[in-house]
C-alpha cells in the first residue's frame, strides 16, 4: 500500500508540468483571441473615421483665394529704387530689427529687383515702421536717414539688415564709418535725433493704411503726379511668386 502511494505521488509530480503547460497554452490562446477582437474593433473605428473625413471633404468645397485688400497709401518723400515713372509701385513698411523683414531682403527682394525694378517695371519705396518692442529699430531707421543726407541710404539700409542683431548706437556709428560716411557729421545727426519726426510720420502713415506688423507691402499702379497709390495689401515675408502674381496681374490691366 505504501508503495502504491509513493508511485501515485511520483506520477503526479511528473504530470504537474504538463498540466501547467496545457493551462498556459489555453490562457495564451484566449489572450490572442482577445487581442484579435480588439484589433478588429480598432480597424472598424478607423474605417468610420475615414468615412467621416471623406464626407466632410465633400461637404466643404474648396474656397477661392481671398482677394487682397486695396488701400490708399502715401509714398511721402521716402527713398526709392527704380524709375520714378515705373508703371507699378511697391511700398514696404519695414523694421530693421524684424527677422521677417530681413528674410524678405535676403530671399525675395533680389528676385523682384532683377525681374521688375531693373527692367523699369516697378518702383520700390521703403518706409519705416519700427515696432514698439524692437527698441533699437527707431535709431536704426534714423541712421539710414542720416546716411541718406549724404547719398548713402541704400548702403546703410543693406548694412543694417546684414547686422540685425547688433544695432546699438555705437554699432550704427561704426557702420557709418564702414560705408565711408563722415563720422563727425553722421554722429551729430544721429545724436540729435534729426530724423525722429520723419520716422514718426512713417509710423502714422502706416497706421492709417492698416499696418500693424512688418513687413507689410502695398502693390499698385503708379499714379502720375500723385504721391500715393491704391495698393493691394500683402503682409509677411512672402515668396517671390506671391509678388510676381500681383505684379503681373497689374501689368496686364489696361491703362486707364
Amino acid at each position: 500500500m505504501k508503495k502504491c502511494f509513493l508511485f501515485a505521488g511520483l506520477l503526479l509530480f511528473l504530470l504537474l508540468p504538463l498540466i501547467h503547460q496545457v493551462n498556459a497554452a489555453e490562457t495564451d490562446q484566449v489572450n490572442v483571441e482577445d487581442e484579435i477582437k480588439a484589433l478588429k474593433k480598432d480597424v472598424q473605428d478607423l474605417r468610420k473615421e475615414v468615412e467621416t473625413l471623406k464626407a466632410k471633404s465633400v461637404a466643404a468645397p474648396v474656397q477661392p483665394p481671398q482677394e487682397l485688400q486695396e488701400v490708399t497709401v502715401s509714398i511721402d518723400d521716402d527713398p526709392l529704387k527704380g524709375k520714378a515713372d515705373a508703371p507699378i509701385t511697391i511700398i514696404e513698411f519695414s523694421d530693421y530689427q524684424c527677422p521677417f523683414c530681413g528674410r524678405f531682403v535676403k530671399n525675395t527682394f533680389p528676385d523682384i529687383a532683377k525681374k521688375y525694378i531693373d527692367a523699369g517695371k516697378v518702383k520700390y519705396v521703403f518706409r519705416d515702421f519700427p515696432l514698439e518692442f524692437h527698441k533699437q529699430a527707431p535709431k536704426a531707421s534714423e541712421a539710414a536717414n542720416c546716411a541718406a543726407d549724404k547719398g548713402k541710404y541704400w548702403e546703410m539700409h543693406d548694412k543694417l539688415f546684414d547686422n540685425q542683431s547688433a544695432l546699438t548706437v555705437d554699432k550704427l556709428k561704426q557702420y557709418a564709418a564702414d560705408i565711408g560716411l563722415d563720422t563727425e557729421s553722421f554722429n551729430a545727426c544721429i545724436d540729435s535725433g534729426k530724423h525722429a519726426d520723419e520716422i514718426n510720420k512713417d509710423l502714422e502713415d502706416g497706421k492709417k493704411a492698416t499696418v500693424s506688423g512688418t513687413p507689410t507691402f502695398f502693390i499698385g499702379k503708379t499714379q502720375s503726379g500723385k504721391k500715393e497709390i491704391a495698393g493691394k495689401r500683402m503682409v509677411g515675408a512672402r515668396p517671390f511668386s506671391s509678388f510676381e502674381q500681383v505684379i503681373e496681374q497689374l501689368l496686364a490691366e489696361p491703362v486707364k
